[in-house]
């Protein structure tokens, strides 16, 4: 049986006489046209679709959420593919949809829902997710490895909406700087600007420095009265844990004015980066009119904020007050709690010989037992290096004296306070004055010549200073000790020493030696 000439492979059908034919060549031009468009379509939807399918994390709007793990891992490491337990590479965990998940890969979730293996992200999330790592909290990642969940398109609850909306006070505060002596220079320059726009002032803890990187904070009414230094001058003052649990609370969003250049000029320090850390804030550092230092130009920039509840300023330290009328205005009045001064008065009864009481003619009444004591403030260890780069030549006796240069002015002061020395005798030498060395000197060498001498240096771990105290307990007690001294010898360069001798100077009307 003949086959129907339409239905032969590779042969055109035969149209009606009169209709246009097409040879062999054209069908097969015609045939490769139409496979190639097809093709090409084909093409345009896989990469449109493949494309839809890689957004990236957070510009899908049906998404519920995208939570981002970080850890420090460099990203010049390239770890296997493999899930493993021994490294964990940065979790992209992104909102699935109906429909995107096969059954195996459900059954593999749930195998692995109480492990959370990770999963390597996409190369160029994960160069946005360094990026934002650098950024984040202005975090000193050098120090520390970190692991934490941070939620993107997340709006931190800002601090000010955690306050008491109808308390009727209005608030202010500023991030620490540097160590304790210019922390507590910082707050006297924060009571400053409190009391001039009429702001109850927050304050931050003594936080850790670069110096002791305890990564702790401690409360300043643990060591100062805060209660009786209100009732004095009248300045209203609350302290961050009063308002906020630090264990417990949430991250909140803290926008802090730029101050003396912090934030502009230059990064916010270590200090200020733990104290944002240990309590939990997220902070925004934005710019005022003006990027100012004098204290009456910040309250003039600050003023056109009066309505808001709350404000923050990046730095105090560095803020000039005109007269310099900080210490005579409020750090005077910052008296040594009864828990610090107790602890001190204990040492003295186990380690000295109280004055006996005498009557004061004037008063009409017997004087207090007193101990009589010399205290010398030798800052060395972290102090050696700047001192030797910066106070080289005889200048060095100012910043870095020796222990022999501080035992030729004990001797003079020595003289001074009991002038019967001068004649050498065993009763005068009997009478010479206990020394006391505040210091944070732990060579051997150095603290045998203080021995030598018949000076003891504060040891604060026989003391057990740290563990009744906390952290920044020794550094108060020498300060207790150093304020309270018949006499003292300090370093001119040094916060510490200066702050030591105002509270000698106004409080009992004593001089320090400075070196």
């Amino acid at each position: 049986m003949a086959i129907s000439p339409k239905y032969r492979p590779g042969m055109p059908p035969r149209f009606p006489s009169g209709s246009r034919r097409y040879s062999k060549r054209q069908l097969g031009v015609l045939l490769a046209f139409v496979l190639l468009v097809t093709s090409g379509s084909m093409l345009v939807y896989h990469i449109a679709a493949g494309s839809s399918s890689r957004t990236k994390t957070g510009c899908n709007k049906d998404a519920d959420f995208a939570v981002i793990r970080w850890n420090t891992r460099p990203r010049d490491s390239s770890p296997p593919l493999e899930n493993s337990n021994n490294w964990e590479r940065p979790r992209v965990a992104l909102p699935h949809h109906e429909g995107e998940q096969n059954p195996e890969q459900q059954q593999q979730e749930q195998q692995e829902q109480q492990r959370q293996e990770p999963y390597p992200p996409h190369p160029q999330l994960q160069e946005e997710q360094n990026e934002q790592l650098s950024n984040d909290l202005n975090q000193d990642i050098n120090d520390q490895a970190i692991d934490e969940t941070i939620t993107e398109e997340e709006d931190y609850v800002p601090f000010q909406d955690t306050l008491d909306q109808d308390d009727g006070e209005k608030y202010i505060s500023y991030l620490p700087y540097a160590g304790i002596t210019n922390q507590f220079y910082g707050m006297l320059r924060g009571m400053e600007v409190a009391k001039a726009l009429g702001r109850t002032l927050i304050l931050p803890p003594i936080t850790a420095s670069s110096h002791d990187k305890s990564k702790q904070n401690q409360p300043w009414s643990k060591f100062l009265d805060l209660e009786r230094f209100s009732e004095i001058t009248g300045t209203k003052v609350v302290e961050f844990h009063q308002l906020r649990d630090a264990e417990m609370a949430e991250y909140n969003q803290l926008d802090c004015k730029i101050t003396c250049g912090f934030g502009s000029k230059r990064t916010i320090d270590f200090t200020a980066k733990g104290f944002l850390k240990q309590w939990h804030f997220n902070v925004t550092l934005s710019p005022l009119r003006t990027d100012a230092n004098k204290l009456n130009t910040i309250v003039s920039v600050l003023e056109p904020y009066r309505r808001d509840k709350f404000i923050c300023i990046s730095n105090t330290y560095k803020i000039s007050v005109a007269d310099k009328s900080e210490w005579e205005r409020f750090g005077q009045h910052l008296h040594f709690t009864e828990e610090l001064t107790d602890f001190v008065q204990e040492f003295l009864d186990k380690n000295l010989i109280a004055t006996e009481p005498v009557y004061d003619s004037k008063s009409g009444q017997m004087t207090k037992p007193e101990y009589r004591y010399i205290t010398i403030h030798a800052r060395r260890g972290d102090f050696a290096e700047y001192c030797a780069n910066n106070f080289a030549g005889p200048k060095l006796i100012h910043c870095l004296p020796s222990t022999e240069q501080f035992a030729e002015r004990i001797d003079k002061v020595q003289q001074r306070l009991t002038p019967a020395l001068a004649s050498s005798s065993t009763s005068a030498l009997a009478e010479m004055l206990p020394v006391f060395v505040a210091t944070n000197e732990r060579r051997p060498e150095e603290l045998k010549k203080f021995a030598d001498l018949g000076w003891r240096y504060l040891d604060h771990e026989e003391m057990r200073t740290a563990e009744k105290l906390g952290v920044f307990g020794p550094m108060m007690i020498d300060q207790v000790l150093i304020s309270n001294a018949a006499a003292a010898v300090g370093i001119q360069m040094s916060t510490f020493s200066r702050v030591g001798a105002l509270r000698l100077r106004d409080w009992h009307h004593r001089s320090m030696d400075y070196m």
